[in-house]
């Protein structure tokens, strides 16, 4: 159902305008994504559909900096450790939260960490996290067909660029008005405002246009003359 997006932006990175960093950012995030949806193995960081935003974000700069396995090991742990508050106090689950649980925490995760590479104090650590969290409240899970597709592939190569965005944000000195650990709470209490409809039943948003129902149709259609 998805086509070769990444191949596409490997061929344009001399013309991107995000520069080769966030262009290859962009290329793993889709790769690791798209690995997923043809039943890959891969990491669940949090979740299956959100799995190429900390890999691409977090390993890139890794690389861009030129650093090695003990800055990575410490990056990484703290991801985790950010997204086990996360799932403690609110939800990793798009069935529960709707996306912004899912791409939301590892776009948090992956801020995160990526502060843990440049060095960075708790403190600007956690604003990190906060400032990547905070602007995806709401975000719907809208599947098309059920399926960990569209728009999800995609929304793993905006999301690592946005993790970025907002280490770089909080490295800069720029803080979060409302602290990390508030901001987890706003997103649970967004998710428990959200109508079944936007959390992954593929029953509003996206997964209700007029295109995603002709590919669910042509999909189902094309199971059944298999059977």
């Amino acid at each position: 159902m998805f086509s070769n997006e990444m191949i596409l932006l490997q061929k344009n990175s001399d013309n991107s305008l995000c520069g080769k960093l966030l262009t290859k950012v962009m290329v793993d995030s889709l790769s690791i994504a798209s690995y997923n949806a043809c039943m890959g193995r891969i990491v669940a960081a949090p979740t299956a559909g959100s799995c190429g935003i900390v890999p691409a974000a977090v390993l890139n700069v890794r690389d861009e900096l030129g650093l090695g396995i003990d800055e990575t090991v410490k990056a990484l742990f703290v991801a985790d450790i950010i997204g086990y508050i996360i799932a403690r106090n609110a939800t990793v689950s798009g069935a529960e939260g709707g996306c912004q649980a899912e791409c939301g925490a590892a776009a948090a995760m992956a801020a995160g960490a990526i502060a843990v590479l440049k060095g960075a104090e708790p403190g600007v650590i956690l604003h990190a996290a906060a400032l990547a969290l905070k602007n995806c409240l709401g975000l719907t899970c809208d599947s098309v067909a059920t399926l960990v597709e569209v728009p999800c592939i995609k929304r793993n190569a905006f999301f690592a660029v946005h993790a970025i965005v907002a280490a770089d944000l909080a490295l800069a000195g720029i803080k979060s008005v409302i602290p990390f650990d508030e901001v987890v709470f706003a997103m649970k209490d967004t998710a428990s405002r959200m109508p079944p409809q936007l959390k992954e039943t593929s029953e509003g948003g996206l997964a209700i246009t007029k295109t995603a129902k002709r590919i669910q149709r042509d999909l189902f259609e094309k199971e059944n003359a298999h059977r």
